[in-house]
């Protein structure tokens, strides 16, 4: 018997195992799948990130350099302006300090060629790039001719120190052989003439052109790194709002198919009650396993139960469920006390066989004569008791009919089974607080029943 339950036992375990290898690991899944997407859509948000990141970098160094044109420009413009304005006062007052300002801007602060040099720096365009590489020809050859005016008027007022860019410009035999007034006047001439003039603004179209195009190049540029930077970002707020929509997914997934079933589980075994398979296919799973050891568990407890409770002979209330009724319950009741005659007769002369069939004989009879509510119990080897709640001594007629149809169906030997009579007591009382005095009452009604001389039953209220 124990290998039959041994085998059973194996193969329950490994149909368990079976059904976890076959289940659908459906939260794992979910979970796996979850973590692959937000991976892949987290690597996409970072690289959207990156890109945007550079994009704006990039648009920054265009903005600054858009920027550094435009004061580049006006800077050449100004100090295009500043070295006329210089050079031709210093030819119509010789004034040396014209020239000293002339010299420092030409030489040392160099503004002229800055902003030629910030423009060349930041010209993509070809066309601006020759533009200003003309222009830069043009402002070196007008320079010439102001140092040449410069150095006519120096030779007029016979001026002995002079700067080395001036040192450096010699006049032609026929220009140093003109008087000081011939002098200032072609150095007049020089600065003020229609060629230089014609210079000038060649220089200023070549320089609006050249800037022109450079800007326009760079705003090109400007309004490409901003439309890209508007696709990154919103790229960049989908791949968020997609990452967003997968955690979501995640939480409410995880709560539906794990959190909420686990709270459910948790009532219902706290209420003791089976679990109701929901959620993912690992929780129905375990689900099963569960109802399935809860069911043996209960059927295990309900078999403990009734073998504490009941007589393993006859199947009746055993002595200690007998007393837990009669103190645990309230209300009025009957108390019977069934004592078999002479039973120890039927175990010497037939065997304890036939004194077993004889006791399950009047558990059975008492159990068939009396209605469901009331309590069968055997409380010693041939003695039986029957509780029934909710009974007065009104009723004493119909517990009376019942005892001697229990009496008639034993003496009757037509089973079997020989003749048996009983001895009966019967007490009226209350459950709970006074149960020890109606057992006595009963058992004094037995008493005196056998006293008799047996086979018959009494009531305590009419000793």
């Amino acid at each position: 018997m124990k290998q039959q339950k041994a085998s059973h036992k194996d193969k329950a375990t490994s149909n368990i195992a079976y059904v976890a290898r076959s289940v659908s690991p459906r939260m794992r899944t979910i979970n796996i799948c979850s973590f692959i997407l937000a991976l892949i859509l987290a690597a996409l948000t970072l690289m959207d990130l990156h890109f945007a990141i550079s994009t704006q970098t990039r648009s920054n160094r265009i903005t600054e350099a858009h920027h550094a044109c435009q004061q580049a420009v006006d800077v050449l413009q100004d100090a295009s302006d500043r070295l006329t304005f210089e050079a031709r006062q210093y030819v119509e007052t010789a004034d040396l300090q014209h020239l000293s300002n002339y010299i420092n801007e030409m030489e040392q602060d160099r503004n002229r060629e800055n902003a030629l040099q910030t423009l060349r720096e930041n010209a993509t365009n070809e066309r601006a790039i020759a533009a200003l590489e003309q222009a830069g020809g043009v402002s070196d050859e007008l320079a010439k001719v102001e140092l040449h005016a410069m150095r006519l008027v120096a030779e007029a007022q016979h001026n002995q120190s002079l700067p080395s860019s001036l040192q450096g410009v010699s006049l032609s035999e026929d220009e140093q052989g003109l008087s000081t007034s011939k002098k200032m006047e072609l150095a007049n001439k020089l600065v003020t003439d229609e060629h230089y003039m014609r210079q000038k603004l060649e220089i200023k179209n070549q320089v609006q052109e050249s800037s022109e195009l450079l800007i326009d190049t760079l705003r090109a540029d400007l309004d490409q790194c901003n439309t890209t930077l508007d696709t990154q970002l919103t790229a960049l707020r989908v791949g968020v709002i997609l990452l967003l929509l997968v955690l979501g997914f995640v939480i409410v997934s995880t709560t539906i198919m794990l959190l909420w079933p686990m709270t459910m589980y948790a009532k219902s075994i706290r209420d003791d009650e089976a679990l109701e398979p929901m959620g993912a296919q690992e929780l129905r799973y375990l689900t099963a396993a569960y109802n399935d050891m809860y069911a043996r568990h209960h059927d295990r407890a309900e078999s403990l139960s009734f073998e504490a409770h009941n007589d393993a002979l006859t199947g009746v209330y055993n002595r200690g469920a007998f007393d837990k009724l009669l103190s645990e319950n309230k209300g009025t009741c009957a108390l019977i006390l069934v004592d078999i005659d002479n039973f120890k007769v039927f175990n010497d002369q037939w065997g304890h066989e036939m004194g077993d069939a004889i006791l399950i004989e009047v558990a059975a009879t008492l159990f068939a004569s009396f209605k469901s509510t009331d309590h069968i119990c055997r409380i010693g080897g041939d003695e039986f008791s029957v509780i029934m709640a909710d009974t007065h001594p009104k009723l004493r007629n119909v517990i009376a009919t019942r005892i001697e149809k229990v009496a008639a169906f034993l003496r009757d030997d037509s089973n079997g089974l020989p003749a048996a009579t009983i001895s009966v007591g019967v007490a009226f009382g209350e459950l709970g607080c006074a149960e020890d005095e109606l057992f006595k009452h009963a058992d004094s009604a037995l008493y005196e029943v056998k006293r008799r001389g047996r086979d018959g039953y009494a009531f305590y209220d009419e000793l």
